[in-house]
């Protein structure tokens, strides 16, 4: 265990210093004010955080060390809240409606209500104060996450939440085992060599589905059924293939796109799985299943088999995305009394080198060998922003007809064609256009 520690870290250090990120002085973004130009009078700060266990540094909350350092340079008191995983846009509302939040920084994913916010203008615009110049400074993990959510062409996020990486992104999980009892090509190595896809994975969930015990019943599977069996699972396996539930056309409007081939394939790909090929069931924790078909790395954390780790596959053999379920960002309300102060506040308590010892942590704690770290390495170079957005408001909406699909009762074409004037509907509504 010492030896597998003592390599991945060796892992790690490569990978910190090819985001250079050793040099830990605090030099100010362009746009933001210094902490000698800042001064709140002794004025609380209150930092509300919503679900960031898992997802950045601290769970999300500045370190003691950086909290005492920005009360003496900026002469502040800083306090922090959770927010939560329930009832986080009444919370944020009642306060911007009492009030209280004149002082406030929310830190919190999108899923919890960014786009009720937003849209109705409890939020306020970061880009009509910080110029372009700033944005492009940012790490990828975060600056595409604050453009993903853009809203109305105005940015409302600024600052590091993630750093290094985005650790929602999805993988496809595997039992490296059954691979080598039934003889299979290894999804790693048809990864390296530029050969997986769907395809692929489906050609070896079919030679994986067996009948082991001679009943007439398969007792091994290709696909655990838990991981294509709902309309949620289906909108981050879709990301992969560069599906979303909404896309902005060339003109900038939001327009329904799930009766797009990219969500179609995938739909139609599913519900094949489940009933013509009969693929699916079982557990991949439980041996019984060779893939668990999307998964974040800290969602493997309790797998006890010899699992292996490859990209989410597309239909296209070598092409590659890395699905998120969230998008976190700083925000500020929108009656906020100093937000030039309060960007400052936020860009001095969390940094970018923050993400180096939660990266460690990461590789530590849940890899268990180099051929994992060598794949996350990919997905965090190569992360440009995928996944849905829209698990706030959308996706209910279009969940039955999706369902339709991957229980094979309706065609794909069919049920999105039917949902598409409603689905249209709502982001016309949503985003006034």
């Amino acid at each position: 265990m010492i030896r597998r520690h003592w390599v991945l870290w060796l892992l790690v250090v490569s990978v910190l210093m090819l985001h250079a990120s050793f040099v830990y002085a605090y030099n100010p973004r362009p746009g933001v004010l210094s902490p000698d130009q800042v001064d709140f009078g002794g004025k609380t700060v209150t930092i509300l955080v919503g679900d960031l266990g898992y997802t950045g540094p601290n769970g999300g909350f500045p370190s003691d060390e950086r909290i005492a350092e920005a009360e003496a340079l900026f002469n502040v008191k800083i306090a922090t809240q959770s927010l939560g995983t329930s009832n986080v846009v009444d919370t944020i509302t009642a306060r911007i409606l009492s009030g209280d939040s004149t002082l406030d920084i929310i830190r919190m994913p999108h899923r919890y209500g960014y786009y009720s916010l937003v849209s109705a203008n409890m939020l306020r615009p970061i880009s009509d104060i910080l110029p372009d110049e700033y944005y492009e400074t940012l790490p990828n993990a975060d600056r595409f996450c604050i453009e993903k959510l853009q809203y109305q062409n105005k940015l409302y996020g600024f600052g590091i939440v993630y750093g290094l990486f985005n650790s929602t992104m999805m993988f496809t999980f595997y039992n490296r085992d059954i691979i080598e009892r039934e003889g299979l090509p290894d999804p790693y190595e048809l990864y390296l060599n530029g050969e997986w896809s769907l395809d692929a994975m489906t050609d070896l969930a079919m030679a994986a589905t067996k009948d082991l015990t001679g009943d007439g019943q398969p007792d091994q599977f290709g696909i655990e059924e838990g991981s294509v069996s709902h309309s949620s699972r289906v909108f981050r396996i879709a990301g992969a293939n560069g599906a979303e539930l909404a896309k902005p056309d060339s003109t900038g409007k939001w327009v329904f796109a799930y009766n797009q081939p990219e969500a179609l394939d995938i739909m139609s790909l599913i519900a094949k799985w489940r009933y013509d090929l009969q693929v699916t069931g079982g557990s991949l924790n439980g041996g019984t299943a060779l893939f668990h078909t999307h998964n974040h790395l800290a969602g493997a954390r309790n797998y006890t088999i010899n699992w292996g780790m490859v990209p989410i596959p597309s239909t296209v053999p070598g092409e590659y995305r890395y699905p998120v379920f969230d998008f976190a960002m700083n925000m500020l309300p929108v009656n906020s009394a100093n937000p030039e102060g309060l960007i400052a506040l936020t860009e001095f308590l969390f940094r970018e080198e923050d993400g180096n010892d939660y990266l460690d942590y990461y590789i530590n704690a849940y890899m268990k060998d180099e051929k994992h770290f060598r794949v996350y390495e990919a997905a965090i170079e190569n992360w440009q922003g995928e996944g849905d957005p829209f698990q706030e408001l959308l996706w209910s909406p279009a969940q039955a007809a999706i369902h339709s699909v991957i229980q094979g009762t309706k065609g794909a074409a069919q049920a999105m064609d039917e949902i598409a004037p409603t689905i249209q509907a709502e982001l016309d509504d949503l985003f006034k256009q």
